[in-house]
Formats: structure tokens, C-alpha cells, sequence
């Protein structure tokens, strides 16, 4: 377990900010942190990075005791990283930025020019490398300050709204590196958001944070997977033990049993598979539905239940109606495989 939380309290000028009895994150994860303005939310995240002390309560990290002291917490930063949601970079060169961290812990020349590189690149801002960073946009910046993190290496990536105030360019961008690291590297990551649809587009889990307390929920459409038959072409593989899908066998991981999740923006009516996108087609009997977000969410029961979104335009054509057998498109790009071992 990453991080498992125990009556923790934070009391800021004699208000008690939040008060969470108890909460296990757990490593390899993505998880999501939203709640209104002023619950805490930026608060918490500083408590989890060791920038910020509980006024009460247990915090274990990696199953050890966090003794709240500088001495032990300065080693935890080492492991922890936060980025703020207007990051601030130094003056100098981007280089000379995302070097910084790396010439705290005492890394030699030739090793930090090469991580430099890999985290800017990492970020796809390596032609910036000698550009200033005070003539940066904003979401060049909140790239840099990502590379600036994950040029350290670290165990546990904190970010504090990480798409606001981004262009649409820049948060898709931002969004697939989170997602990328997460996968590649195995990256820890807690962001917070106001945003449902980020949180659906990244998250594992998420985390709501009101009235001083949090509760946990699974994003829609994760589910546990088995291997079925690994092909050089597509990969057969069954969900929650009732529903079989194939997908591109380079994204099937190597363990046989593993979590994947389907992006419920990226589910299609097969008529309105334009492109002719590859994927899976399954068919299911239409058991909920109801307006969200300006769009229409529909609830499939086709062994599992299955979760999209379809606009109102897509849905006012096909006039879809609850008890109704209909078939879906499940994309290959709507799929990601989250290993099991987390």
C-alpha cells in the first residue's frame, strides 16, 4: 500500500479543515481529487507530498510510520514530488530548471544533462532546452515544471489542478503524459481537479473531499481482465470473468490477469464509427440512461456494466430506449491496461 491515512486532521486558524478517518491509496495507481474550493484539497495534497504537518493522526508511507520530524520528511520529498497548479519557474534557461532538483541531490554533470534531456523530451518540450523560461506560454510552463518532476524520478507524482487554465492543446498533452508515466514508469499520481471528464479520461479511483470528509469510489468501466489467447495480431481477453473483448496484442501486458479500463467518451454507436476504427463490437440490453454534462449517459448490461456517453445529437438519432438489445464499439483506442500487480 502506498499510503494509508488514520484519523487525520488539519486544523487551519481554529477551523478544521478536513477530517478523514481512514484511507488506503495504493502504488501504480491513478487517483482523482475533487471537492469544492476551500475543502482542503490543495491542503491534502501538500500533507501527502511532506511539504505540510497533520495537526493529528497516522500517515503510513509504503507501510512505515511517517514520524513527522524535517529529517525524516526531507527523505520522503526525495520520493514525492508536488506540482502546483501555477508553477513557477525559476529565470534562466528551461534547462537550467528542470536541472535544479538533480544539483540538490548532488548528481554528476553528465548524468544530469542526460536525464534533462529524457525528462524534457519525456514532456515533448526538448527544442525548448535553451530557451528562457520566463518567455514560456502557460501550458509550456506547466510542462517544463512537469519535467522538472520527473527528472528526479519520482515514486509518487502530485498535481495540483494540472490542466488549469491550459489551452485544449495543452491539457490533451498534459493528460497523456500523466497517463504515460503512469503506464511506463508505474508513476504514483494523485491530481486534483474540478473537472468530471479529466477525471474519467485518467483516473483509476476517485477521491471526493467535502464537508471535511472523503469518500472513494472506482471509476466507471474498470475491470479486472484474464488472457485468453495472445495472437501476434489481436489479443483475446475476458472481463470480470463474463464478457470477451479483443485488442491490439502490443497493448496486452505480459501477466495474464490484469485491470483494464475503457474510456466511456471513446465508446461508439457502430453507425457512428466514421473512420472505420478497429475494436470490438458488443451487444447488451440498455438498462439506465439520463442526461450528464450536456450529454447522455447510458448504462449497457452486457455481462458487465458497461458505461458511455453519447452526445445528444447521437442519441436523439438513434433514439436509444432502456430495455432496448443495442450493439456498441468498444475502439482500441478506448482501451488501457493497468497491471495487476499494484
Amino acid at each position: 500500500m502506498l499510503y494509508e491515512l488514520t484519523g487525520l486532521e488539519k486544523v487551519l486558524g481554529g477551523r478544521k479543515i478536513f477530517d478523514i478517518s481512514r484511507l488506503s491509496i495504493r502504488s501504480g495507481r491513478i487517483y482523482s481529487l475533487t471537492g469544492p474550493n476551500g475543502a482542503g484539497k490543495t491542503t491534502l495534497l501538500k500533507i501527502l507530498a511532506f511539504l505540510d504537518r497533520p495537526s493529528a493522526g497516522e500517515i503510513r508511507f509504503c507501510t512505515k510510520k511517517v514520524v513527522q520530524v524535517e529529517g525524516e520528511l526531507l527523505a520522503l520529498r526525495r520520493q514525492v514530488v508536488m506540482v502546483d497548479q501555477s508553477p513557477l519557474l525559476f529565470t534562466g534557461t528551461v534547462a537550467d530548471n528542470v536541472e535544479f532538483g538533480l544539483k540538490i541531490r548532488k548528481m554528476p554533470a553528465p548524468q544530469r544533462q542526460k536525464r534533462v534531456i529524457e525528462a524534457l523530451e519525456q514532456v515533448g518540450m526538448e527544442k525548448f532546452v535553451r530557451a528562457e523560461a520566463d518567455r514560456l506560454s502557460g501550458g509550456e510552463t506547466k510542462r517544463v515544471a512537469l519535467a522538472r518532476a520527473l527528472a528526479i524520478r519520482p515514486k509518487v507524482l502530485l498535481c495540483d489542478e494540472p490542466t488549469a487554465n491550459v489551452d485544449s492543446e495543452n491539457q490533451k498533452i498534459i493528460l497523456d503524459i500523466l497517463a504515460g508515466i503512469n503506464r511506463q514508469e508505474k508513476t504514483s499520481i494523485i491530481f486534483s481537479t474540478h473537472y468530471q471528464s479529466l477525471e474519467q479520461q485518467l483516473a483509476h479511483n476517485c477521491l471526493h473531499l467535502q464537508h471535511g470528509h472523503i469518500s472513494e469510489s472506482q471509476v466507471d468501466n474498470v475491470f479486472q481482465a484474464e488472457l485468453i489467447e495472445r495472437g501476434p495480431q489481436r489479443t483475446a481477453c475476458r472481463l470480470a470473468a463474463k464478457l470477451t473483448i479483443d485488442l491490439p496484442s502490443q497493448l496486452a501486458p505480459a501477466e495474464p490477469v490484469f485491470n483494464l479500463r475503457i474510456d466511456q467518451e471513446k465508446i461508439l454507436l457502430p453507425e457512428e464509427n466514421g473512420g472505420d476504427e478497429p475494436g470490438s463490437l458488443v451487444e447488451g440490453r440498455v438498462i439506465r440512461t439520463g442526461e450528464e454534462d450536456g450529454g447522455i449517459r447510458v448504462n449497457l448490461d452486457a455481462g458487465i456494466d458497461l458505461t458511455f456517453r453519447l452526445s445528444r445529437e447521437a442519441y436523439q438519432r438513434r433514439s436509444i430506449l432502456v430495455g432496448e438489445r443495442i450493439t456498441v464499439l468498444i475502439p482500441d483506442s478506448a482501451v488501457r491496461c493497468i497491471p495487476n500487480d499494484c
